[in-house]
């Protein structure tokens, strides 16, 4: 199953499409970079909440890249960082997980985003109210 989605190492096939998960509702301009320095706790929180809401509803798996290994997760709980793990974790660390049902990859990535990587099959849409939800903004580049 790894294969369906990556085509390297992290790397997510060039087939899927990019939609951004953010605190913002689009990339933050020079004038509010200060913005990334003053994130709270409860608000690095609403990653994890989307997390949750989408393993209520979706089967979530796990990536594992280093052995490139894809695992039903049992407990989403075990996957998730605390706001201080989050703060210091090197990027090959970051989470990945498949949505095998909406065919899509969700990563996390720096700058308190996530990527749903998709095919324009609804996955986004389908995502979108867990996102809203979880008080977070998605967007298009």
């Amino acid at each position: 199953m790894y294969r369906e989605y990556f085509k390297d190492y992290w790397e997510v096939k060039s087939d899927f499409n990019k939609e951004f998960v953010s605190l913002w509702s689009g990339w933050l301009g020079k004038d509010d970079y200060h913005k990334l320095d003053e994130v709270t706790e409860n608000e690095w929180e609403y990653f994890n909440k989307w997390i949750r809401l989408i393993s209520n509803r979706y089967q979530i798996n796990i990536v594992n890249c280093n052995i490139e290994s894809i695992a039903k997760v049992p407990n989403i709980e075990d996957t998730l960082s605390t706001y201080e793990e989050s703060m210091n974790k090197e990027s090959s660390h970051f989470s990945k997980y498949v949505l095998p049902e909406l065919d899509c990859v969700i990563s996390e990535e720096w700058d308190y985003t996530y990527i749903i990587w998709h095919k324009n099959n609804g996955a986004v849409e389908s995502l979108e109210p867990y996102i809203k939800q979880a008080g977070l903004f998605n967007f298009r580049e």
